[in-house]
Order: C-alpha cells, then structure tokens, then sequence
C-alpha cells in the first residue's frame, strides 16, 4: 500500500515537472488594439527585451480570469513601468467571444481563439503566468492567482 502510494506522488511530481514548458513557446497571434495602451507586436515567445518579460492567458469564459481582470491590468502597467514585457492573450473560444473580451482591456492584447499558444506552453487551465528571461526560458510559471497585486509579483519573483 505505501509503495503505491509512493508510486502515485512520484508520477504525480514528475507530470508536474516534467508535463511544463521550460522554454516559452513561440506563436504569432492577431492583436487586438482597439483601446491602445502601448505597442504590441504579435509575436510571444522567443527573446524578452528586459530582463524578464510577464506572460498571460485567460480565457473569456473563465470566472477565474475575470475577477483577476483588474489585477493583470494593474499589474501590467506597474511592470511597463518598471521596463518588464507583459503581453496578455485571450484564447480558448471563438473569435467573436475573444475579440469581445479584449476590448474589456484598455490595452492590446493578442488573441489565440484556436489555443495555439496555449497547447504549445502545454498549461493545463486558465488563468496562467509565464515569466520568461532575455534567452526565452521560463523562470516561473502560476496557475490560477490572486486578486494582490503585491502577492502575485511575489509569487511570480517579477
């Protein structure tokens, strides 16, 4: 019985390890600019011009992601700030739903309606945070949040 159960957290640890991304996926998406906040190119992934750059995926018919809306907004402009990339995608439904969704953001944000990028960072839910370095690998990655801006800085070390 324990050995099963040691066998169990074992799989479970190296699903967890193993099952993420470590280098941040590259997608090209369609931006959506019509509140414009800053520039945005279409491109994720690759090389971060700072030191660390900020990645988030939510999805329009997640209440998760909409009650940390104000958050990422937040935090999103304190980052740009402070010189940190933050690009947030909408994805995981129709084209309609996430062109709608975006507008709610008063900047750009990229739309992954089909969830390219979504299956190519291999994430299991949304909301998720991607933080990447200037080589494009992942330093840290969360899913799910909180409504603190502070708290979520300190959980993603941005």
């Amino acid at each position: 019985m324990n050995k099963l159960y040691l066998l169990g957290i074992i799989g479970l640890v190296g699903f967890l390890f193993f099952g993420q991304s470590s280098t941040m996926p590259t997608a090209i998406l369609q931006v959506h600019n019509e509140n414009p906040f800053n520039e945005v190119d279409g491109s994720v992934g690759g090389r971060c011009m700072g030191e660390k750059c900020l990645t988030v995926y939510v999805a329009p018919w997640c209440p998760a992601c909409k009650s940390l809306r104000p958050t990422i907004i937040d935090m999103a402009k304190t980052l740009k700030d402070e010189g940190v990339d933050v690009k947030v995608i909408i994805g995981k439904d129709t084209q309609q739903a996430t062109e709608k969704y975006a507008a709610s953001y008063p900047f750009p944000v990229l739309l992954d309606p089909s969830g390219e990028f979504f299956e190519k960072a291999q994430q299991r839910g949304v909301p998720f945070f991607m933080v990447s370095d200037r080589e494009g690998k992942v330093v840290n990655n969360m899913a799910g949040g909180t409504t603190d801006v502070v708290a979520m800085r300190d959980m993603l070390k941005i």
